[in-house]
């Protein structure tokens, strides 16, 4: 999933030049021309200045390319949580420390048997033998005690499943 004048946004903004997007992007030059003049009619303002062939981005556009960053994020996360395929009649054991079991542990194997109703999805009382370990680390944030929550290993498949989902349910 993604939003393609997102996406060639980005690209435009990263490489600094309308080509380069189209090259990377496998599309005309114009294409990425016309979808970038679309996008600015809509955001009602200039992202990029163009001067001599050259492209530069415009405050506006930098501003704009923080949200395509966390727009484009959630496209990714999205791809994450539903176009993961588990196979089926698979069993995970997941280990939650106390304040992630305490905090997330009910939505997150909620989320998970609903997306995946075909596998089985354990909490374990034991960090050894476990698939996924999600773990929390305190830290001190305006004064406030706040937890980051950590999903390991991170290369493991399901971590890219649940990390997403943890913000999610965090937000």
């Amino acid at each position: 999933m993604e939003d393609f004048r997102m996406k060639l946004f980005e690209a435009v903004y990263e490489s600094g030049s309308f080509t380069k997007a189209a090259g990377v992007l496998g599309i005309s030059q114009p294409a990425v021309s016309q979808n970038i003049s679309e996008l600015e009619k809509s955001a009602g303002c200039s992202l990029f200045a163009r001067a001599g062939g050259r492209v530069s981005v415009t405050p506006q556009g930098e501003i704009f390319h923080r949200f395509a960053r966390k727009v484009n994020s959630a496209y990714h996360d999205m791809d994450a949580v539903f176009c993961t395929k588990l196979p089926a009649g698979s069993s995970f054991r997941i280990y939650a420390d106390p304040p992630a079991r305490h905090y997330l542990m009910h939505d997150v194997l909620s989320s998970l048997g609903i997306l995946y109703p075909d596998c089985g999805f354990v909490l374990s009382d034991m960090q050894e033998g476990a698939d996924i370990c999600i773990m929390s680390t305190p830290s001190c944030q305006s004064g406030c005690l706040v937890s980051s929550f950590y999903v390991l290993p991170p290369d493991h498949f399901l971590s890219k499943v649940i990390r997403p989902m943890i913000s999610s349910i965090l937000e």
